[in-house]
Formats: C-alpha cells, structure tokens, sequence
C-alpha cells in the first residue's frame, strides 16, 4: 500500500495518483507517482532500492558525454564573454551562447572553487575547463571509479554526505530530480558552500505548459529515474528549510518538451514509434519553448540560491 503524503510539505490531502510507464530505454515498466494538491510536487510513490537496470553504463547520457571542444572559437569566445561580464563590460542581457551565462555569477571567478554534484564523468567540468575556469570539482556515486582528468578536474565516486571541502559555487546539472532525499542534499551543499556562496539548481519543474498538456507522456518524469518533479513553491520550501534565498530563476526549456512527449504519447497510446516532423513543426516547436521561458512556463528551470 502506496502512502501519497508529500515528501516536501507534509500534505496528504488530495494527492492522487497516477500511473507512468519508463520509456527511455522502452522497458514499459509501470511506477506510480503522485502530484501534491498543495506545493504541486510530483514524485515517485515508492523509490525503488535498486536502480542499476534503469542507468545501463553502456546507454545513459551522463556516462557517455559528447564534449564539443572542437570549435575553438566558440569556447575562445565564451572566455571573453565571461571575463567580460566579471569585469562589468558586458551587460547581463548580452546575447550568450546557450547555458553559458549561467556560470558567470558576479561572485564567481575562474579561479573559483567549484563542484559539481552528480556530474557523470564530467561533460560539463570539462565544457568549463575549456571556458577557463579552473578549480573543478565532480562528485557521483554511480561511476565505476575516481576519475582524475590531464587538465586538473577530479571527479569522486563519492556521496555528496562524505564529501569535504569548501566551495563558491556548487551546481547540480539535471541531477537534483534523481535524489531520494533533496532537503538532506540541500543541508550538504549548504555545509560545503562559503558564506555567501551560490548553488546553482537545473532541473525539470513539473509547474508547466508541457506537463498540463501531456500529463503522464511527459518526458521529463523520466520514470523511475526522476523521484522528484519539483515546481517553484516545493523547492522555496526546501530552499527555506536549509537556510538558503532563491537569488533568481532563469527558465531554459527546450523544444524537446514537446517533440520527444509527442512520441512517447504516441508510443503509449497507439504503439507508433515513427514521428516524422517537418522543419516548419520544429521551428514552431522552437519559439513556442521560448515563449514560455519568458512567461515562466518552461518545463525546466535553472534555480540560483544564495547562502545565507
């Protein structure tokens, strides 16, 4: 028997739930979720124990990074943007190449200390090291073993609790979402982090156009690897309870949102596996993603909170 109180605020009234299949790797496995009727959280009913058969070594994402290093003069670029929003040359509004304006807080500098909790092998350590910065840290419990990188990155086959160390900026790239317990996580980054040091949250967010439009085909439940769907009133709770301020939110959707949520729709309900969208779709789908990060109805977000 499913218990459906929240994990995040405590609510067990009206949580209803709902049943969603995993279809990244085509198992079909079924798990139940639940949204909560008060800070619309939705997460797994019960987290399984053991999760190996759903992060194959050979097939996820995170343990097979594509670096794209090869175009020198992006990241050439990306260096002079950086240095020159940090010097107080280039406005915040400056046009930037995607993701990398999120990195370039104020406070954060390229000798900065950094870490990144739930980093994979590093793809995107790495993506930095080639943007200049150069104090990397990498935490994950699920690669094989310690990596340890020619350009000085280190990554730990460690828990974020066993982890030492103190640092400007922790990130949790997409990461967060695959945590079974995220106030206890947040408590960790809290004790790692400098006084006035910022974490740096992205993730899916279950508040959006995409979720109301698709409910359970919504790809980014992701199930049984996404325990948490946070939306912007559950992570103010836990940012609260671990002593941090929300300092911004930045939406950076995508038009996957709707192109991979149609085919696993698609799949669910009538088997198709083909779909088949013309370029004129796709651009639609494109500034219809932008369109809602400006309205704060993306369906992913990039959370900074300050510690306080």
């Amino acid at each position: 028997m499913y218990d459906y109180q929240c994990r995040i605020c405590g609510n067990s009234l009206g949580n209803q739930p709902m049943t969603v299949r995993e279809m990244m790797f085509n198992f079909h496995d079924e798990f139940i979720y639940f949204q909560c009727s008060a800070c619309g959280c939705l997460q797994i009913a019960e987290p399984l124990h053991d999760l190996v058969k759903y992060y194959p070594i050979d097939r996820y994402y995170s343990y097979n990074p594509h670096i794209r290093a090869k175009n020198k003069f992006t990241n050439i670029v990306k260096r002079l943007v950086a240095y020159g929003y940090q010097k107080g040359f280039i406005p915040s509004r400056f046009p930037y190449i995607e993701n990398s304006r999120l990195l370039f807080l104020k406070n954060v500098r390229t000798t900065s200390a950094i870490l990144d909790v739930g980093c994979g092998t590093g793809e995107h350590l790495q993506q930095m090291r080639l943007w200049g910065f150069k104090n990397l840290t990498g935490i994950d419990p699920f690669i094989e073993n310690d990596l340890s990188y020619p350009s000085g990155i280190k990554i730990y086959k460690q828990e974020i609790c066993d982890h030492t160390g103190k640092y400007d900026l922790i990130m949790m790239h997409h990461s967060f979402e695959h945590m079974g317990k995220p106030l206890d996580v947040l408590k960790e980054c809290y004790r790692l982090l400098v006084y006035n040091g910022h974490l740096m949250i992205r993730i899916p967010v279950s508040d959006c156009f995409a979720y109301r439009k698709y409910g359970v085909h919504w790809y980014q439940i992701d199930a049984p690897r996404h325990l948490y769907l946070h939306t912007t009133k559950s992570i103010s709770i836990l940012s609260d309870e671990a002593g941090f301020e929300i300092e911004k939110i930045e939406y950076d959707s995508g038009f996957s949102q709707f192109t991979i949520s149609e085919e696993y729709s698609r799949r669910c309900i009538s088997g198709s596996k083909d779909l088949k969208l013309s370029a004129k779709t796709k651009r639609l789908f494109q500034k219809q993603a932008k369109i809602l990060n400006i309205l704060h109805d993306g369906d992913q977000a990039c959370f900074t909170l300050k510690k306080i």
